[in-house]
């Protein structure tokens, strides 16, 4: 009898242990499958906590609320208000939850190839980074950086301006968002000069021109500063091309383009030594306004970048300057005045966060107008818009800048800066220079930059390589 109470015993208190251990299995399961209620006790640790949380906000919440993707953004170091803009701009993006968010430095330009080289060849470029016009075929032929035609809108690249979206093309693809366009040539004047040496026409063409800096040039004051030679390499390519119809080579880079137009543009610049309106030493470099702003010159030939820099150390000149387009030998002002400058935005080819850094472009540089307008209206309308609606906008709301329709007319008849070698431009300088100081004659000077650029075209094995051909 007290056998058979004892195996019983022993039996029931081994189903109530297996009963126990089923329900805490139950329990563990249960708990691992279901978050805990608020008023839960149980603890778990940061570790377990973060995978949780993972897993639930990859699975079961809607991707607006997944943590951004970060695009890693590299600005150059310009004005400050450059940087401050830029800067803004990202913490306003960053607030706007659109599932990225973009870390941005800024490199200043000495450093910036160093920087760039060493972070493409270790892998590490950044997603999105600024890039001139001059460098996107290279870098587009060479897969450098991606196509945007399949991540930007169609219409952000409609909006753009005919010669922009040249200036952004390659292969038939689009490769770059533009920032900005700088027009490399306007001509700046003092109004209040005009007016007193009762000059009443703005000069159009090169004659109207040298017959007002005759005008205006007086003992203390030349009436008109040129380029400096060295500087004529670049920033004589619009008007090359406005009295040729050409640049210094043809488009299949097998032969010199040095005729007629290239001896008109040289006699040009002799006139302007001959007659004494400008000084026999540029006072200034072209990429700067010190002798328009110091009162030594009445007109000068800058860049639109110019503006600028009159408003900000020269402001005493703020209301007794212009700015117009620059005269031609026959006065046409509807053909090529200038060549095109500035920054554009790429993608980096190895990017992870190719979507991401699209999103930022767009809505930085291709969407609001307003969100592009601000930035030119902070650089005084010194800088052109590469969009025709934020041009628009810009000539309605320029209020007292007479010069922002001027820049924006120029920057669109301008042509993108040529890609062949600098030999070739600094040889097209020298033939400027021996003709103006009168070292030769202009077709003297024609002959040998002819032959120069034929032998550069030779040595360097440029026939048939122009890229865009």
């Amino acid at each position: 009898m007290k056998l058979r109470k004892m195996v019983a015993m022993v039996l029931t208190g081994m189903m109530l242990i297996l009963a126990l251990s089923g329900c805490s299995a139950d329990n563990a399961e249960t708990s691992a499958d279901k978050p805990k209620d608020s008023s839960s006790t149980d603890t778990k640790t940061e570790t377990e906590t973060k995978t949780e949380t993972k897993t639930e906000t990859d699975s079961e919440t809607p991707a607006s609320t997944k943590e951004p993707v970060t695009v890693v953004v590299w600005n150059q170091i310009f004005e400050e208000w450059n940087q401050e803009f830029f800067t803004q701009k990202a913490e306003e993006y960053n607030a706007l939850g659109r599932g990225y968010v973009v870390e941005q430095s800024f490199i200043a330009g000495d450093a910036w190839t160093e920087r760039m080289t060493a972070a493409q060849a270790g892998g590490t470029a950044p997603d999105t980074y600024v890039l001139s016009y001059n460098g996107i075929v290279s870098a587009a032929r060479d897969s450098m950086i991606l196509p945007l035609d399949d991540l930007l809108p169609a219409e952000a690249f409609n909006d753009l301006n005919d010669n922009v979206k040249e200036m952004v093309s390659y292969d038939g693809k689009y490769w770059a968002y533009p920032q900005l366009v700088e027009p490399s040539t306007v001509l700046y004047y003092r109004t209040d000069l005009f007016e007193e040496a009762g000059i009443t026409k703005v000069p159009t063409t090169w004659d109207e021109l040298i017959e007002a800096a005759k005008k205006l040039t007086t003992n203390d004051m030349f009436g008109l500063s040129i380029p400096d030679f060295p500087s004529m390499g670049w920033c004589t390519w619009g008007l090359q091309h406005a009295t040729s119809g050409h640049l210094a080579i043809n488009d299949n880079w097998d032969a010199p383009l040095i005729d007629q137009g290239y001896i008109d543009l040289a006699n040009f610049y002799k006139e302007c030594y001959d007659t004494g309106v400008v000084p026999e030493q540029s006072l200034a470099g072209y990429a700067t306004m010190q002798d328009f702003g110091e009162g030594n010159v009445a007109m000068k030939f800058c860049g639109s970048w110019g503006v600028a820099q009159i408003i900000n150390d020269y402001p005493e000149l703020a209301d007794k300057f212009a700015v117009a387009a620059p005269p031609t030998k026959d006065g046409n002002q509807d053909t090529v005045l200038a060549t095109n400058g500035g920054w554009t935005y790429v993608i980096d080819a190895k990017t992870d966060a190719a979507e991401g850094a699209a999103d930022y472009i767009s809505w930085l540089l291709a969407e609001d107008i307003e969100t592009s307008a601000e930035f030119f209206q902070l650089a005084s309308y010194a800088k052109a818009a590469p969009r025709k609606s934020v041009t628009e906008y810009l000539n309605a709301n320029a209020g007292d800048s007479t010069w922002a329709e001027t820049v924006n007319y120029v920057s669109a008849h301008a042509i993108s800066e040529p890609i062949y070698p600098w030999d070739i431009s600094v040889a097209v300088a020298l033939m400027f220079e021996n003709t103006a100081l009168g070292m030769m004659s202009a077709e003297d000077a024609a002959a040998e930059t002819t032959a120069s650029i034929q032998a550069i075209i030779d040595n360097q094995g440029l026939a048939g390589k122009n890229p865009r051909k």
